[in-house]
């Protein structure tokens, strides 16, 4: 992983209203578009954009934050948190992987950087919303060893 002076952390974000923050103090490990039906929905778009993190990486002010959980096809249980006052959507957490969290990277207060480097579950995509990045996968991340050095080697960081 690369150091954190490289990302220029941490960082500081939160929901659209301002009452649930939080704080960024570990780099990611990739940044992603997700495709799938889930996504599309919750998003009301036609992806959601995800940056996976160390979840001891993310410091969350005291914050009452709304949980929604949801058995994937795949039998994984798959928890969005959303601003209980505004509804922004701020992170996913998923049971089989507790180490880690999926950040919704549009809730950072500097985020012009922000770019994906791959999208998955391109099966459910809409044909017109479809993105040019390095990996696309038609369905999860099964390997993502891959993506977690094509990113460290990318000029995808802030600034």
């Amino acid at each position: 992983m690369e150091p954190a002076d490289a990302f220029g952390l941490p960082w500081a974000g939160g929901c659209h209203c301002g009452l649930a923050r939080y704080r960024v103090d570990e780099a990611p490990k990739f940044i992603f578009a997700c495709h799938c039906t889930d996504c599309q929905q919750l998003s009301a778009s036609a992806f959601a954009i995800g940056m996976l993190l160390p979840a001891k990486g993310v410091v969350w002010a005291d914050c009452d934050l709304a949980e929604y959980a949801k058995t994937a096809d795949s039998g994984v249980i798959s928890r969005q948190y959303s601003c209980r006052a505004c509804g922004t959507w701020l992170y996913t957490a998923k049971d089989n992987t507790p180490d880690t969290l999926i950040l919704r990277p549009s809730s950072l207060d500097a985020r012009d950087w922000v770019r994906p480097i791959a999208e998955i579950f391109t099966a459910s995509a809409r044909p017109w919303a479809r993105l040019s990045t390095a990996f696309s996968l038609p369905g999860n991340v099964e390997a993502p060893e891959r993506l977690i050095a094509a990113f460290a080697e990318s000029d995808i960081r802030p600034g």
